[in-house]
C-alpha cells in the first residue's frame, strides 16, 4: 500500500506538518532519489541526536554515521519499489551529544507516491525499543547464567503446574533420577522411582509444600539397574492472588556420596566416643577466633567442675591449673599456637586443682592446633588423660630412688678412698699389676658415682626439688676445668679446648659443668679410638653457646627428636655394647631447660654428632 501526501483528498501540506509534530511517536519523510529530510518531528530528531538544520539535507548527509548501515539500501530499495518495509528490535549505530552508541528500534518505512508538483518519498515512523531489547538480554544472560551455575553444581530443575500436573525439567533432573535426559517421564513416573519405603515422606513433604510454600524432602530412588540413590528436593510453591497453589518451582540433587560420607563419619564419631570412653579420656574444642571453649562430661570431672558449668579458657582452664604448672603450661599452649616452631602440636603434662571438688588430679594433655591457608591459628582440638595414679607411682619410685641412691653414696665414697690409698701404695711398690687392677676399679666407682648422682638428680627433678644456685662465672675457665678432669679417663682420644678471653655469665656453674661433662663421656663412648673430640664456646645473639663435636656414629634423624627424652637408648646394631640407662641427656635438657636455654643436636648418621647448648647472656632464673 502506498501513500499519496499531495492529493487534493489528504490533508494540506501544513495540517500534515501540524498532524507530524504532535504525532506521539517518531515520523520522517524524506523526498526524491536523495532521500532528502523534508520534514522530523521532535521525536525523530531526539532519536537521531540532531535538531532542525537536518531539514532539506539528503539523508546521508544529515546522519553521516548512518553509511555503511543497511538503512541507506533498505530506503532506497523502499523508494524503487514501492513496497513498505518493516523492521523489528532493528539495532542501529546514532550519534547522540556527540557520543557514538548502539539502540534498537522498531520502524515502517512507508512508500509515497509522487506527482508533478513533488517527487516522491518515503515516511519513516520509528518507535526506539533500546531499553526493552536491553532489558530482556540482561534477563537471558542472567537465566542462562543459572542455567549455568545450576548445570555446573549438579542441580536438575524442575517447573510443576499444579492445576494440571504438567511438570517441565532439565536433563540433568532426567539423569538424576537414572533416567535418559531426552526420555519424557510425567510427575506420576518421576514419583513411582522413589523407594516405596521413603514414599510417605514426599507425600508429606508436598502437602506441607501446598500449605507452607516450601518444599523440602531427602529421599532414596532406584535407578533400573538396581542402585538405590539418595536425593534432594528443594522448592518453592507459587500462589496466584486468591491463594490457590498455581505452580511449583524447585532444584533436585543427587546427595548419595554426602550421605555416604555423613554415615562414615557419624560410624568414626561413634567409634572415637568408645574409644575416648573406653580409655576415660576428656576432650576439649577451642575456637580460637571467638574464644568459645567446649569441654566434654570427662574434660569437666578432670578439672574438677559441674557438668552444666560454663567453662573459658581464662577462668576455667588457666585457674584450673596448679599455680606452680600455671607458666609451664602456658608456655606449652603458646608454643603450640607457633606454628613454624611446633607445627601446631600440644603435649604437655600438668596439675589441676578441681574448681568445685578441690582434688588435686595430674593430667596429660595432647592435642593439634589448626591453622587456615593464611596461617592464622583458628583451632585448637586436643584429649585430657588422668594420670594421677601413674604420677604417685613415680613419685614413690623417685623416693626409693632418691633414698637407695643416698645409701649407696657412703659406702662408695669410701670404697673409692680405699682403693685411692692402695693406688697411692702401689705406685710405690711399682707393682704394674696391681697399679692397672686398680685404676681400672676407680674406674668403676666413678662410673657407679656418676650413675648414682645422675639417678638422685632425675628424681630430684620429677620431684621438683633439683633447684639451681646461680652465681657469675667464666665459662672457660668452667670448659678447661671439666677437659682436665676428663683427659686422664679418655686417653684414647684427644679433648682439644681452645681457651680466649673470659666469658662471664651467671648460672649453676656445678650443673652446667654436669651438662658438658655428659656432653664429653657421650662423644668418648660413642667415636673410635684415636679420634677428636672438639669443644668451642662462642656468643651468638644475645647469648652463649658451647658445642661437643666429634667423628663418631652419628644419629640418624628419627632418633634426633627423641634423644633428649628420658630412659631413651637408640636401639640398633651400631650401639650394641654401650651401657648405660638413657638419663644423661634427659638430665642435661632439663638443666638447660631451667637456665630458660635451648639444647639440641645436629648429626648424620656415621659422620659424628654436635651436641650443644645456648644460655641467655643475662640471668633469668
Amino acid at each position: 500500500m502506498t501513500y499519496n501526501a499531495n492529493t487534493p483528498d489528504n490533508l494540506s501540506q501544513q495540517s500534515f506538518s501540524s498532524l507530524m509534530a504532535q504525532a506521539p511517536v517518531a515520523i520522517a519523510v524524506l523526498r526524491g532519489d536523495d532521500l532528502v529530510i523534508e520534514l522530523a518531528n521532535s521525536q525523530i530528531l531526539q532519536i537521531w541526536g540532531k535538531d532542525e538544520r537536518v531539514l532539506g539535507l539528503p539523508f546521508i548527509e544529515g546522519l553521516p554515521e548512518i553509511v555503511g548501515q543497511p538503512y541507506v539500501g533498505l530506503l532506497q530499495n523502499v523508494y524503487t519499489t514501492g513496497q513498505p518495509f518493516y523492521g523489528t528490535e532493528a539495532k542501529v549505530t546514532l550519534v547522540r551529544n556527540n557520543v557514538p552508541g548502539i539502540y534498537y528500534f522498531n520502524f515502517v518505512y512507508q512508500p509515497l507516491i509522487g506527482t508533478a508538483e513533488s517527487p516522491g518519498g518515503v515516511m519513516v515512523v520509528a518507535t526506539e525499543v533500546t531499553e526493552q531489547v536491553l532489558s530482556r538480554r540482561k534477563l537471558e544472560d542472567a537465566e542462562e547464567r543459572l542455567r549455568l551455575a545450576t548445570e555446573a553444581t549438579g542441580l536438575g530443575t524442575f517447573d510443576l503446574d499444579l492445576q494440571t500436573g504438567a511438570v517441565i525439567y532439565s536433563p540433568r533432573l532426567a539423569r538424576i533420577f537414572g533416567r535418559d535426559s531426552a526420555e519424557q517421564l510425567s510427575h506420576s513416573e518421576l514419583r513411582q522411582i522413589v523407594l516405596p519405603i521413603d514414599m510417605p515422606i514426599v507425600i508429606a513433604a508436598f502437602d506441607k509444600a501446598l500449605k507452607t510454600g516450601i518444599y523440602f524432602y531427602e529421599v532414596r530412588i532406584a535407578w533400573r539397574d538396581g542402585a538405590v540413590r539418595w536425593i534432594r528436593t528443594n522448592g518453592n510453591v507459587v500462589f496466584g492472588d486468591d491463594g490457590i497453589p498455581q505452580r511449583m518451582l524447585g532444584t533436585t540433587e543427587d546427595i548419595t556420596e554426602q550421605k555416604q560420607v555423613m554415615d562414615d563419619l557419624l560410624k568414626s564419631e561413634e567409634k572415637l566416643r568408645l574409644a575416648t570412653q573406653a580409655a576415660e579420656l576428656g576432650t576439649f574444642d577451642m575456637d580460637l577466633i571467638n574464644r568459645h571453649l567446649v569441654w566434654d562430661k570427662r574434660c569437666r570431672e578432670l578439672f574438677g567442675m559441674d557438668e552444666d558449668s560454663p567453662v573459658d579458657y581464662e577462668t576455667s582452664f588457666l585457674l584450673g591449673l596448679h599455680p606452680d604448672d600455671l607458666e609451664k603450661t602456658d608456655e606449652a599452649v603458646n608454643f603450640a599456637f607457633d606454628k613454624a616452631r611446633s607445627n601446631g602440636e600440644y603435649d604437655v603434662e600438668y596439675r589441676t586443682i578441681g574448681l568445685h571438688d578441690k582434688k588435686l588430679r595430674w593430667v596429660r594433655a595432647k592435642g593439634k592446633v589448626l591453622f587456615n591457608e593464611q596461617d592464622v591459628r583458628y583451632r585448637f582440638i586436643g584429649a585430657v588423660l588422668d594420670i594421677t595414679e601413674n604420677k604417685q607411682n613415680e613419685l614413690r619410685k623417685n623416693d626409693f630412688i632418691a633414698m637407695a641412691s643416698h645409701e649407696l653414696k657412703t659406702p662408695l665414697t669410701s670404697l673409692k678412698a680405699y682403693i685411692q690409698l692402695l693406688l697411692a701404695k702401689a705406685l710405690h711398690t711399682g707393682d704394674s699389676f696391681l697399679l692397672n687392677a686398680l685404676q681400672k676399679s676407680e674406674n668403676q666407682i666413678n662410673k657407679m658415682t656418676n650413675l648414682i648422682y645422675g639417678f638422685l638428680d632425675m628424681s630430684k627433678l620429677e620431684s621438683g626439688k633439683l633447684v639451681l644456685e646461680p652465681t657469675e662465672f667464666d665459662m672457660n675457665a668452667l670448659i678447661q676445668e671439666v677437659v682436665a678432669d676428663n683427659r686422664p679417663i679418655a686417653q684414647s682420644h684427644t679433648i682439644t679446648f681452645e681457651r680466649g678471653r673470659p666469658i662471664w655469665i651467671t648460672a649453676d656453674r656445678e650443673k652446667i659443668g654436669q651438662v658438658i661433662n655428659n656432653f664429653i663421656s657421650n662423644a668418648v663412648k660413642y667415636s673410635p679410638k684415636e679420634t677428636d673430640i672438639k669443644i668451642a664456646v662462642s656468643q651468638v645473639d644475645s647469648g652463649l653457646k658451647v658445642s661437643v663435636t666429634d667423628s663418631g656414629i652419628g644419629i640418624k634423624a628419627k632418633d634426633q627428636q627423641n634423644i633428649f627424652q628420658r630412659f631413651y637408648r637408640v636401639e640398633d646394631e651400631s650401639t650394641k655394647g654401650f651401657s648405660g640407662f638413657g638419663i644423661g641427656l634427659y638430665i642435661s635438657a632439663e638443666i638447660i631447660q631451667l637456665h630458660k636455654g635451648q639444647i639440641g643436636v645436629n648429626s648424620q648418621e656415621g659422620e659424628g654428632a654436635e651436641f650443644y647448648f645456648m644460655l641467655p647472656m643475662k640471668p633469668s632464673l
